[in-house]
């Protein structure tokens, strides 16, 4: 696994440092005549320069990774951001740039071989040029040229300070969810589900304790998290214990485990998390008293394998016994899970993961033009209902793992359970 991070890490570095030497030297040959600019560009260069450089020598020295965790969040997306970049620019550049050049080259060649045309009375030896070579514009090459240098940070720059717009907008609201046989003891029954809060770099502390504030707010009987409150680093597992410690509703808060949970050691967070007193229900379920009709809470683990899903569900609703009349309601962070409740009787499915598609385009409310999660998952976000009647609503997300978001903004949700028509 090492030598993967070491070859990724060498292509990375690579790539940068041939844009940023062929950057240097158009600047320098293609701005001559302008020296004031040339400078400023220059100067822009080495800065851009620094700014990619530090975090990635941060990356690469053992021991360092501390320090770069400190850096300001727009740092780290501008880093994200242009990793992305540079690889599909040097892609570009090999699949377009080297054959454009080539036919370039060819037509230089054939220009140059056609002789000028003398006029036959025209006299100029008296004549002094008053065309000055030395102050004309740029050509069309250099032009192109100084628009490769200077396009993608201009991009990537653009494109930071709309993630980081896109960051402060957190979606609060309240929603039915009509579930079919609802007991008449549970109508108005109200749960806020978040999920993904992906604490970490890019979720700070910040954006987590307007996350925390927004769902307390809302007073639910309950609160659920379904997966990935962590993003990956241990060392935020503090942070993790405090945000889920912070939630209060009158029924408790419960959570489930997600892929990003596990990344680095699910045992370290799991172990954490139990240390902590938090209930973390992994394949297990616990039953609640709503003074009413009693509501049986499952949770299950996360695996990229679906044929696990059934198997999870199923022990964890043989961990505690339930009356016949109890409401099953699964968190899962994977909605794959919503094919195989049918042997437990499991009317509702909370779950995640898909971050509602993380980048989608779409016109007005209903028509999406793009949404990459319609390819990656069966259901992407909202409300979904089986053959059954069971119900799901797949969650969008609390927080980022990944900067950027178009179309499919954080939300903090309150469901409120009614009975179906």
């Amino acid at each position: 696994m090492r030598s993967y991070f070491f070859v990724i890490m060498g292509a990375i570095i690579l790539a940068n440092l041939l844009w940023f030497f062929l950057s240097e030297r158009w600047l320098r040959q293609d701005l001559k005549n302008y020296p004031n600019i040339r400078q400023l560009a220059r100067i822009l260069l080495f800065v851009w320069a620094t700014l990619i450089a530090v975090p990635l020598i941060i990356m690469v020295i053992p021991g360092t990774d501390f320090s770069f965790k400190s850096i300001p969040w727009l740092w780290h997306t501008i880093f994200y951001f242009w990793i992305c970049a540079i690889f599909v620019l040097m892609l570009v550049m090999s699949v377009l740039g080297i054959p454009l050049w080539a036919v370039i080259k060819v037509f230089d060649k054939r220009k140059n071989k056609i002789p000028p045309v003398k006029s036959e009375n025209s006299d100029t030896s008296g004549l002094k040029p008053s065309f000055n070579k030395s102050n004309a514009g740029l050509t069309r090459r250099q032009f192109v040229r100084l628009a490769t240098v200077a396009a993608p940070p201009l991009l990537v720059s653009v494109s930071s300070l709309a993630a980081w717009s896109n960051s402060q907008d957190l979606k609060v609201y309240s929603l039915d969810l009509p579930v079919k046989d609802l007991p008449e003891g549970l109508e108005g029954f109200t749960i806020t589900h978040l999920s993904d809060i992906h604490i970490g770099m890019v979720t700070g502390r910040e954006r987590v304790d307007k996350i925390v504030a927004a769902a307390n707010g809302l007073k639910s009987d309950i609160i659920v998290i379904t997966g990935d409150i962590l993003d990956r680093e241990l060392t935020f597992l503090p942070d993790l214990v405090d945000t889920v410690g912070a939630l209060y509703a009158p029924m408790g808060t419960y959570l489930c485990i997600g892929n990003h949970d596990k990344i680095f050691d699910a045992n370290n967070f799991i172990e954490t998390v139990r240390k902590a007193d938090l209930n973390l229900l992994l394949n297990e379920a616990v039953m609640l008293d709503t003074g009413n009709v009693p509501i049986k809470l499952l949770g299950v683990d996360y695996s990229r394998q679906e044929i696990y899903y059934e198997a999870f569900i199923r022990r964890a609703d043989q961990t505690v016994s339930s009356p016949s009349n109890a409401l099953k309601i699964l968190l899962a962070h994977h909605p794959h899970s919503f094919d195989y409740i049918m042997d437990q009787n499991v009317s509702i499915v909370l779950a995640g993961h898909t971050h509602g598609g993380q980048i989608v385009v779409q016109a007005g409310e209903e028509w999406e033009i793009f949404n990459p999660g319609r390819h990656l998952f069966r259901y992407v976000r909202g409300i979904y209902k089986n053959a059954n009647g069971n119900v799901m609503f797949v969650h969008q997300g609390s927080g980022d793992w990944f900067p950027l978001r178009l179309g499919s903004a954080c939300e903090v949700v309150q469901l409120r359970l009614t009975r179906e028509a």
